[in-house]
């Protein structure tokens, strides 16, 4: 796959810098998306278009290590998967039959409560405060170290840890009062 990229891509340079891109941030893309769709396979189609995104504004990167770039590649990723996701709303709200026939009672009912509140602590993240949203979002959804999101945040690492300490507290008092807890 990594050929198809580099094909949309003219010097040599631009295509190293995509190659240590694509090294570097595929696993933390797929996650990404993961958290968007919550299916495996439409996590892979929308990392390949935000790869073929990103090759064609390969000259949008500077430096391929730094936090700049890892904003850059998860920002396109996030974006990549929100459009997938409006764009197939309607084949999610139908109901696969298939699937659900190879599924037995337990396992069907144990998809949906994984699905359900993994989505709902999402969703419960994603409504705090902004300086315990991004933090947490990064560190728990998207499996960013506390040293990373201090980067990409402008921020103390003292001041990430310490709101990382009280968005959880916050988020869990969150979760009690929906009673996913």
């Amino acid at each position: 796959m990594l050929a198809f990229y580099m094909a949309l891509i003219d010097e040599e340079s631009d295509k190293e810098k995509f190659e240590r891109i694509y090294h570097l941030y595929a696993k933390r893309m797929l996650k990404m998306a993961y958290s968007v769709l919550h299916n495996q396979s439409q996590c892979e189609d929308v990392v390949h278009e935000a790869f073929i995104k990103i090759a064609r504004n390969i000259n949008a990167v500077d430096e391929v290590d730094s936090v700049k770039t890892l904003s850059y590649v998860l920002k396109a990723t996030k974006n990549t998967a929100i459009n997938w996701d409006k764009k197939h709303q309607k084949e999610k709200s139908n109901v696969k039959f298939d699937d659900c026939e190879k599924l037995s009672d337990d396992d069907f009912i144990e998809r949906l409560d994984i699905g359900n509140t993994y989505n709902r602590v999402v969703e419960a993240i994603l409504s705090l405060d902004e300086k315990y949203r991004d933090v947490l979002y990064y560190h728990f959804v998207c499996e960013m170290s506390v040293n990373n999101i201090s980067d990409l945040l402008g921020r103390k690492t003292s001041t990430v840890k310490q709101q990382l300490v009280r968005g959880k507290k916050i988020l869990l008092e969150k979760l009690r009062e929906e009673q996913l807890l």
